[in-house]
């Protein structure tokens, strides 16, 4: 028997303290309800624990972000549900204002809402914001840049990859234009009784009157070419040069004097649907404005006539400038149509890349020759071919983050919605010609409007089965991080009974050790 040492009172202590580590343990999970409560505890289930509890928090945020993006959505898509019922208003107007019942006056005040109606499109465009961000003004749409300055593109498909795509512009767009002879009228002759007459421009009847003198004639024509889409103006020459002179006026010089120049009457639009048909009932009125086949017994008159823009797919070159053969962007499948100063490209699964030419790349001059003499429509005469470079980036849309890590988005594509992109800029009503013509274009309006609204509604049951996943998702996670940290309690409280009942065991145990030395005592008795 040893005094010196107590291996039974150690051997008790060192049982009771593990039973108190334990039993410590066990209270630590019951109290805190997580089965890890420090890196010690599995440091490899610590680790993942973590790990798995901020994807967790990161996908509760991108719920909210995809919250977010719906909002975006239902707010472009009420602007552009109203600009479809306002487009609805004009299908109606131009629907009526093609019926020829209607006097000059009723086709202005249908001509007067139109207009006003553009500009309430114009300004939802420009105001329709969600957290100070436009929406519909084009600001959400993917970036276009090109080589040549003026040229705009209209759309671009989700399936086009970035890069450079090239079209050839062979010849411009162009006006309808008639150029007519030299004005014979002095500047202070008036119109004599036999002289007076009616100008018909597209249908729409100007009244020249005894008396009237040049100034007030074309004071008359000006106002009704604008009011049919169009201008009048003088020139001195019929020298047309687009490139220096721009398209505003054909290229041409505008006279600041009428006497001893020549009529130009001309359409503002472009294209092979543009018309200027010019008819005088007097002929010698025609005569006086140097517009003589204006009169004509048959009532033919002078007719003019747009042309649209012709352009082919650029050719690359290769190192040493020779054509090569391939396409500049676009595929051996693609398909080339132009309508007016629009260029449209279409392929297979649905892409289509749709630019708006300035009418002037080429510089196509009109030439003004019809036979032997100066009169009557322009055509197009010379043009210098131009290749044009769009390239497409995928900068400009918006990003919406659906996911707990680097680059799970969804990219907002929101086209722009104005009167320029509608074509409704420059509707006009007032012919039947040209009334007809704006039914066609309100219809184009329409059907494009709905294509947007329509790409809006798939954004947004996409939006919808995100916010599913996402749910889905953080659910399952938040089940598995469960299972790993959180306190089974049946079987903590096991585990805490049998540690309770071990450290009173232990204590006990080692009460009784710490008794033995005592025993050596009755050896020492004598």
């Amino acid at each position: 028997m040893r005094i010196n040492t107590n291996v039974s009172a150690i051997v008790s202590n060192n049982a009771l303290q593990k039973a108190q580590n334990a039993l410590s343990t066990s209270i630590a999970r019951l109290s805190s309800g997580y089965k890890i409560n420090s890196s010690e505890d599995d440091p490899a289930g610590c680790a993942i624990s973590e790990k798995m509890r901020v994807q967790i928090r990161g996908l509760d945020q991108s719920n909210n972000n995809t919250a977010d993006g719906v909002s975006v959505v239902n707010t472009a898509e009420g602007a552009i549900s109203e600009i479809q019922s306002m487009l609805t208003r004009m299908k109606e107007l131009t629907v009526q204002a093609a019926n020829d019942v209607n006097s000059d006056s009723e086709r202005l005040a249908i001509q007067q809402e139109i207009d006003n109606i553009n500009q309430e499109i114009d300004r939802i465009s420009d105001q329709t914001e969600f957290n100070t961000q436009p929406l519909i003004n084009g600001n959400l749409s993917r970036r276009v840049y090109s080589d040549y300055q003026g040229v705009n593109q209209l759309s671009v498909s989700d399936g086009f990859v970035a890069g450079n795509y090239g079209v050839t512009i062979k010849q411009d767009a162009r006006q309808a234009v008639a150029v007519g002879d030299t004005i014979t009228m002095s500047s202070t002759a008036t119109v004599a009784k036999d002289e007076a007459g009616t100008i018909t421009l597209n249908g729409y009847i100007i009244d020249i009157n005894e008396g009237d003198n040049l100034d007030t004639i074309m004071g008359k024509l000006v106002d009704g070419a604008n009011l049919t889409g169009g201008k009048a103006f003088t020139i001195s020459d019929t020298t047309n040069d687009t490139k220096a002179n721009g398209t505003e006026y054909a290229g041409y010089n505008v006279s600041t004097t009428y006497s001893g120049s020549k009529l130009v009457i001309m359409t503002n639009q472009y294209g092979r649907d543009q018309k200027m048909d010019i008819k005088c009932s007097n002929e010698k009125l025609a005569g006086l404005l140097g517009i003589p086949d204006a009169y004509s017994e048959d009532g033919s008159g002078i007719h003019a006539e747009g042309s649209d823009v012709i352009a082919d797919f650029a050719e690359a070159k290769d190192a040493s400038g020779n054509p090569t053969g391939e396409r500049v962007g676009f595929e051996k499948s693609a398909v080339l149509s132009t309508k007016g100063t629009k260029i449209t490209i279409k392929d297979v699964n649905n892409k289509e890349f749709i630019m708006d030419i300035p009418g002037n790349v080429a510089g196509t001059t009109f030439n003004d020759s019809v036979g032997s003499k100066v009169n009557g429509k322009s055509v197009a005469g010379a043009s210098t071919q131009t290749d044009i470079t769009q390239e497409v980036t995928d900068v400009g849309t918006m990003s919406i983050h659906v996911g707990a890590n680097e680059n799970q988005v969804i990219i907002l594509d929101i086209p722009e919605l104005s009167t320029y992109t509608l074509e409704t800029d420059h509707l006009n009503v007032m012919t039947g010609y040209t009334a007809q013509l704006a039914i066609d274009t309100v219809d184009n309006a329409i059907a494009y409007a709905n294509a947007a609204r329509s790409k809006l509604g798939a954004y947004s049951n996409r939006f919808e089965h995100t916010t599913n996943n996402i749910e889905v998702s953080s659910e399952n996670l938040t089940s598995a991080l469960s299972t790993m940290i959180d306190t089974d309690m049946a079987e903590e409280m096991t585990e805490y009974t049998s540690q309770t009942v071990l450290t009173q065991a232990a204590t006990s145990i080692l009460s009784q050790a710490n008794q033995r030395p005592a025993e050596v005592l009755q050896l020492l008795q004598f």
